[in-house]
């Protein structure tokens, strides 16, 4: 299977159901009469981040696993402020992926990556290595960390938000 298989498709059909995660965040805050704001500002425990970062942590990860692939800079995503933003910057990174050039993410699974984080500890690691063991996973953490923030604030939702691409292999016994 290509990098581009395990990485783009993937990221693009979950970064759609966060969409609809954050629609029906928004109607239930509007049906119970309280800001949509809260949820973006809320949190699981005091030592995580917000429901507004984990949008920005998600479409940050799909969008740094193209950088990274194709050799280009790295982007500086902001943190959405409100509802609005946070699905403008997944549609944002939805498009890039749209844009995403196949062949030069495949190429990008034998170069080097190399991550540093802020506190100097650096990962080397072939691109391949990469998609599989650093992007995918922790595109995968900040979703499903916004999926849980949003069920610990009461919002209806179900496996069938989560996973709504799957209706397309649906069928009836």
């Amino acid at each position: 299977m290509s990098v581009y298989a395990i990485t783009i498709p993937c990221f693009a059909q979950m970064l759609r159901s966060l969409s609809t995660l954050l629609s029906k965040g928004e109607e239930h805050a509007q049906a119970l009469g309280f800001d949509p704001q809260n949820l973006l500002e809320s949190r699981l425990a005091p030592d995580m981040h917000t429901l507004a970062r984990q949008v920005e942590f998600t479409c940050t990860q799909a969008q740094e696993a193209v950088c990274r692939l194709t050799q280009q800079a790295l982007p500086r995503l902001a943190t959405p402020a409100d509802m609005r933003q946070a699905k403008a910057l997944i549609e944002d990174t939805l498009a890039m992926l749209a844009a995403a050039d196949r062949a030069a993410i495949d190429a990008g699974a034998e170069q080097q990556v190399s991550i540093t984080l802020a506190d100097g500890l650096s990962f080397d690691m072939t691109g391949l290595e990469y998609a599989l063991n650093w992007a995918t996973p922790q595109f995968y953490f900040h979703l499903v960390t916004a999926y849980n923030i949003l069920r610990h604030n009461g919002v209806p939702l179900g496996k069938a938000e989560y996973v709504q691409h799957m209706f397309a292999y649906a069928r009836q016994a």
